[in-house]
């Protein structure tokens, strides 16, 4: 799957929540606790950081994603996979067994709407970061993605939202957050 997102930093959540009431449609609640972990990988005698993944816990579910990621200007493009898993405490075990360690958690809270098609909005509040508009584009085939078609479509929603440009957050949260970048 490929997702493709922008995220805004908001000041007035509750203008941008009446702002996006009158185009989308308004899904739920949302409350996200997500933990990043890395693998170490020993790669041409050099030790890396290795393979990173998240746990995310979820209403009533964890899932567990992976992701390639890139960047252009303020567009991040993920290539990911994403899986649930039953059974947290075996997985545990599974990536302990592996020397996984944990890198970092966020916590997000808020509300979610959905658009025309495979549009994803979200108004969160990040624990120590403050809220922001998250919207993204979630594709199955990648071949036929443009990201910066996408971009500009991204780009209009935020600016329906009551937000500018200018408000558009280029880092990802584990910069953010003081995380190193990977």
């Amino acid at each position: 799957m490929i997702e493709i997102e922008l995220k805004a930093r908001v000041s007035d959540p509750a203008a941008v929540e009446a702002r996006i009431n009158s185009f989308l449609s308004f899904v739920g609640t949302v409350e996200k606790h997500d933990e990043y972990w890395s693998i170490p990988v020993l790669s041409s005698m050099v030790l890396t950081t290795g393979f990173r993944f998240r746990i995310r816990h979820e209403a009533e579910k964890t899932l567990i994603t992976f992701k390639e990621k890139t960047y252009t200007d303020t567009i991040e493009v993920n290539r990911e996979v994403e899986f649930g898993v039953q059974n947290e405490e075996a997985f545990r075990k599974f990536i302990a067994k592996m020397s996984a360690k944990p890198l970092y958690s966020k916590q997000k809270k808020g509300k979610q709407w959905r658009g025309v098609g495979n549009l994803l909005a979200e108004l969160v509040a990040v624990e120590g970061l403050g809220n922001f508009l998250e919207v993204e584009m979630l594709f199955e085939d990648g071949s036929k993605v443009k990201p910066e078609s996408v971009k500009k479509s991204l780009i209009e929603i935020i600016e329906r939202c009551g937000l500018s440009a200018a408000d558009i957050e280029p880092r990802p949260y584990s910069q953010l957050l003081g995380m190193p970048k990977y």
